[in-house]
């Protein structure tokens, strides 16, 4: 089969550090016909830099020409939240496979909207390649760490509790830090501290729900702005229950003069930890670290000798090259499809990773902390999705 033909949107910091290696990693698989940007200049650069068979288009007019054109079937998009869903819909109109970078929407009310027109086209497709197929892109809930601890969480016992720490500096060393989009709380509530805790609080949720935990219900949560050059808040601390009654508290800090990343949950059979910077820990990748009980007739350890009870497992990023990967596979997958295949059978349901359901979970969580936090940490029911 010829490879997939595609489009990307937008022409950011990410698109150029991460979606020019995962479009040339599957140089086999898909081709990049097409780069948009809001301006020509932007595209035009992106293209003659890293892509210069692909075409650069701008404005409506370009977007129209993507939508329009049969041999395009992939669109990623990679724009601020400002403009992502709506160009999202235009795409999933066109019945286009669409990728859509983080966050998935600027409010979990517009994201439910948005979710329960496309849910509804997907059903009333007669076929999986007559049926858009919309692929939510959060590559915490992809990577390997996070994925080796949801396998091995269950190894633990009851679950007493989870907690999640955070600590990024948002300030010059940062790439993002010139953003203008992360700074306007009007269109992107909570600002850079939305745009980067959908990310933690994705990982907290994937574990959380392979110890079975359920969903989260209810938080409380103070916030403050310590650094007046970030938006509102810049710090959230705050506690979660799930479902099943276990808590987590949620400690994040865009304002911290390190990286300091640690996702743990303690069990009554042992402990695992995801960890990340730190006093001395690596920042070019994670850290899995697992603790069970030792056997019970298992005799004291000796001097330098080797707990066997304990893992530390070394883990590298993987997890947008991963899920780019999928994407790829399964927009093949469904491109190849004939009339005579169910209605929607291959089209990732409400609680596949991939799914926009997820991202607007990840998005009820970061909201009902920063509501909690604006009423002085009175507690918040986590909107259901």
């Amino acid at each position: 089969m010829a490879p997939i033909g595609a489009a990307l949107l937008g022409t950011g910091i990410f698109a150029k550090d991460v979606y020019k290696n995962n479009f040339k990693a599957k140089a086999g698989d898909v081709e990049l016909k097409a780069v948009w940007s809001r301006t020509l200049d932007s595209a035009q650069a992106y293209v003659q830099e890293y892509f210069p068979n692909a075409s650069a288009l701008a404005g409506d007019e370009g977007l129209e020409r993507i939508l329009g054109d049969d041999s395009i079937h992939m669109v990623v998009v990679v724009l601020p939240v400002q403009a992502s869903l709506q160009i999202v819909e235009r795409c999933l109109a066109a019945r286009k496979s669409v990728v859509q970078e983080k966050p998935v929407a600027a409010t979990v009310e517009d994201a439910v909207a948005a979710i329960g027109r496309y849910r509804s086209t997907v059903a009333a497709a007669p076929s999986p390649a007559a049926a858009p197929v919309w692929l939510f892109a959060e590559n915490y809930r992809y990577e390997a760490a996070f994925v080796a601890a949801c396998q091995r969480v269950s190894e633990l016992g009851k679950i007493v509790k989870i907690d999640l720490i955070a600590d990024l500096p948002m300030d010059e060393r940062n790439r993002y830090y010139g953003s203008v989009w992360r700074r306007d709380n009007a269109c992107c509530p909570g600002g850079f501290f939305t745009d980067s805790s959908v990310h933690f609080i994705a990982a907290l949720r994937a574990v959380a729900g392979a110890a079975g935990l359920g969903q989260a219900v209810r938080v409380t949560a103070h916030s403050l702005q310590a650094k007046p050059d970030l938006s509102n808040p810049d710090s959230v601390v705050g506690v979660a229950l799930f479902e099943g009654g276990v808590p987590a508290s949620i400690s994040i800090s865009l304002a911290a003069h390190q990286v300091r990343w640690s996702l743990s949950v303690v069990g009554t059979g042992g402990s695992l930890e995801v960890s990340r910077g730190g006093w001395g820990g690596s920042r070019v990748g994670y850290t899995l670290c697992i603790k069970t009980l030792p056997p019970p007739q298992q005799p004291p350890l000796q001097p330098g000798q080797p707990d066997p009870t304990l893992q530390q497992v070394p883990y590298a990023f993987s997890g947008c090259q991963d899920e780019f990967a999928e994407f790829v596979g399964l927009t093949a997958e469904l491109r190849a499809a004939g009339p005579g295949v169910g209605a929607g059978a291959a089209v990732p349901g409400p609680n596949a990773r991939s799914s926009p359901e997820e991202g607007a979970r990840d998005l009820a969580f970061i909201e009902a902390l920063l509501s909690s936090a604006a009423k002085g940490g009175e507690p918040v029911a986590v909107v259901q999705v």
